[in-house]
């Protein structure tokens, strides 16, 4: 590694002739904003023009020479290349603007001694930027700026920056002429790295970006899958896979995100963001052991395809009306288990109909728990592990019993945890005094009541929800409903009292009497969700509890919960559970005595187990969120194994103890008479 502080210009890029600097494919696009970092670094140069600074230092440029022959010194940038491309653009600049001036010789030198080489191959411009922004560069290397247009629809960053570039520096040129702003961008400085075969360009990549503006876990894992590639290669992963990913996932944030719930997928394990580059370096490195870079790629991009059927597509779909809810829903919880889902789908191991079926069960048990009030960090971390139960389930049985199995553990597996379903006496206590009108999706359940069995859905997009006994009362509506403010506030936003109409006839009703709010409803679309709402003469406390049942009873019809009479070849009364004070925990006992503990089972924290290796564990599973704290209640995220019932019970109750005596089966019986 040799390293030293240079000029830019005169030293870096002039001193290099007969060189090219590469941008790899496996760097991120040229991201410079033109009002941000662009702008700072025009700002640092008329800084030098007005005598404020007389040299501007602005970071390292970091490569390694990758091919080196009688003709040209190819040079990998490995870091900078942000700041070198920037760099290029402002030579490119003056180039035309000496041009434009009449500056001839000047303009030569500009392309002799900073832009080009003397071949007439791939290898004139000293510079070549990666795959995505080389058209853009092209057109402006040559001069035709203004007869580019982009080939995808998407804007350049290189070329919005580029005319920007010219307009800041052709005003610096007309204030302190063109070789006084030559001379001054002559004292921009930076410090060279240049890699050789000893260095580990990958590791000295990671290093560098741990620090600074962060790169994304998608982007560390496009330079780890591309870096210490031939260029062809690098091109080739782009040009197959990688731009397709981009055209799903133009937010890196999102292709990042994608990815966890594909390793996922893949591990049964949902890992911290913090954590995700790491272990999709262990995946793929286990992975191409014995399978080409090309089919783990592939199946990445078919997974990543799913994503987008599931989540990003808005086009009609052979799955219908149950894929149309799900994306509805936009719960990203599921996303793990249902591209699995997709991929059997893709595979024909599954049909469309099979497909269908689990939508439908999983719109269902997502619908019931939001309507019931539970909370969604229960099962935040639950699909992995329910991925894996019915993984282990298939490799045993046919596919043919898919939704069966789908069912068995998401509805009768799930009834003593706190990933359960709810049933229907569950969603009608809660929704007979919740707040129905804060509810996630209650104006599209609403929409689902009003379309229930019509055989050409309606578009309810142009309504709105109205509430019949008004948010803010009057005398007419105390007197009506004959509750105190604090019981108004309540019944007011019930189910019941809730319902569609259009948005001039919702201002329109206010808070009018009654009378007036149902000639109101009346007079427009006449809306089913409405009918019962027609007959009342008056609309009391009463009358809005009724309708939270009719509605009620609705909803649970268009949700139906659902039971398998599936069954696993285990023993039932292996399903076992724990019991202390203020802790439960519920878990399954393999026969080989390894004890998988459930999500949602608590831990009693404040105890420390007598073992350092437990102590030490528990750290780790805080650290990795898989044990969590809610409202200072330690409970597990996920499910976890451990290697025997006591290792288990000395981990949620701390302390040493017997777990085969604190342990108990299905039948209340302790598993040291009943499973030992």
């Amino acid at each position: 590694m040799k390293a030293s502080p240079m000029s830019l210009f005169e030293e870096f890029i002039k001193e290099a002739y007969g060189s090219q600097y590469v941008i790899p494919v496996y760097q991120r696009n040229y991201t410079w904003k033109k009002n941000k970092q662009v702008k700072q670094l025009l700002n640092d140069i008329k800084r030098i023009l007005d005598k404020e600074s007389k040299r501007h230092f602005i970071g390292t440029i970091v490569y390694v020479i990758v091919d080196t022959d009688f003709i040209v010194r190819e040079r990998a940038v490995v870091d900078g290349q942000q700041r070198l491309i920037t760099m290029f653009l402002i030579a490119h600049a003056l180039k035309e603007i000496a041009n434009e001036k009449g500056e001839t010789d000047i303009s030569n030198i500009l392309t002799t001694s900073y832009l080009e080489n003397s071949a007439s191959n791939e290898y004139k411009y000293r510079l070549r930027p990666s795959v995505s922004d080389d058209d853009a560069y092209v057109y402006i290397a040559k001069g035709m700026t203004e007869e580019y247009t982009s080939q995808d629809g998407r804007d350049s960053v290189i070329m919005a920056n580029f005319i920007y570039i010219k307009s800041a520096i052709s005003t610096y040129v007309n204030e302190y002429g063109l070789m006084n702003v030559i001379n001054a961008i002559r004292q921009i400085y930076v410090v060279r790295i240049e890699l050789d075969d000893t260095d580990d360009a990958q590791q000295i990549f990671e290093s560098i970006n741990s620090t600074g503006e962060k790169l994304t876990a998608a982007d560390l894992i496009r330079n780890f899958i591309m870096m210490n590639k031939s260029n062809d290669i690098q091109e080739d992963i782009y040009n197959k896979y990688w731009l397709k990913l981009e055209h799903i996932f133009p937010e890196s944030k999102k292709m990042a995100e994608f990815f966890r719930f594909y390793l996922a997928a893949k591990t049964f394990v949902l890992i911290p963001d913090k954590d995700l580059y790491e272990a999709f370096k262990d995946y793929w490195n286990g992975l191409t052991a014995s399978a080409s870079h090309n089919e783990v790629l592939m199946d990445i991009l078919n997974y990543a395809k799913h994503f987008e059927r599931l989540y990003l597509a808005t086009n009609a779909d052979v799955l219908g009306e149950a894929l149309i809810d799900y994306r509805r829903m936009q719960s990203l919880m599921p996303a793990p288990f249902m591209i699995q889902i997709l991929e059997y789908l893709r595979c024909g191991k599954i049909t469309d109909k099979q497909t269908r079926s689990i939508l439908q069960l999983l719109n269902t048990y997502l619908v019931r728990r939001y309507i019931a009030g539970q909370d969604t960090s229960a099962i935040s971390r639950f699909f992995p592990s329910y991925l894996k139960n019915i993984v282990i389930q298939l490799e045993k049985r046919n596919f043919t019993e898919i939704v069966d199995i789908c069912t068995y553990f998401l509805v009768n597996d799930t009834r003593t945890k706190s990933t359960f379903m709810p049933d229907d006496d569950q969603v009608r206590n809660y929704l007979l005094t919740a707040n129905a009108y804060t509810l996630q999706n209650i104006r599209w359940l609403l929409d689902k009541i009003e379309n229930a069995g019509n055989p050409i859905k309606l578009d309810l997009s142009t309504l709105s929800i109205e509430h019949i006994m008004p948010q803010t009362p009057n005398d007419y509506w105390n007197e009506v409903a004959q509750l105190t403010p604090e019981q108004y506030d309540v019944c007011v936003n019930k189910l019941g009292n809730l319902t569609l109409a259009a948005i001039p006839d919702n201002s329109k009703m206010q808070n009018f009497d009654f009378d007036y709010k149902k000639k109101v409803l009346e007079s427009t679309k006449h809306l089913r969700l409405n009918t019962s709402i027609y007959t009342k003469t008056s609309w009391t406390v009463n009358d809005i509890n009724s309708r939270t049942e009719e509605l009620t009873n609705r909803l649970l019809e268009l949700f139906p919960y659902v039971s398998s009479t599936y069954s696993t070849s285990d023993d039932a009364k292996r399903v076992i559970n724990l019991s202390r004070s203020e802790i439960t925990a519920h878990g399954y006992l393999h026969t080989d005595n390894k004890l998988t503990v459930y999500a949602g089972s608590t831990v009693r924290y404040s105890t420390a187990p007598s073992s350092e290796a437990l102590k030490e564990l528990r750290e780790d599973l805080v650290e990795n969120e898989i044990v969590i704290c809610e409202s200072g209640i330690y409970k597990f995220a996920q499910d976890y194994v451990f290697s025997a019932p006591s290792t288990a019970t000395d981990f949620i109750l701390g302390g040493s103890n017997n777990g085969w005596i604190y342990w108990k089966d299905a039948d209340g019986n302790i598993i040291n008479d009943s499973l030992r």
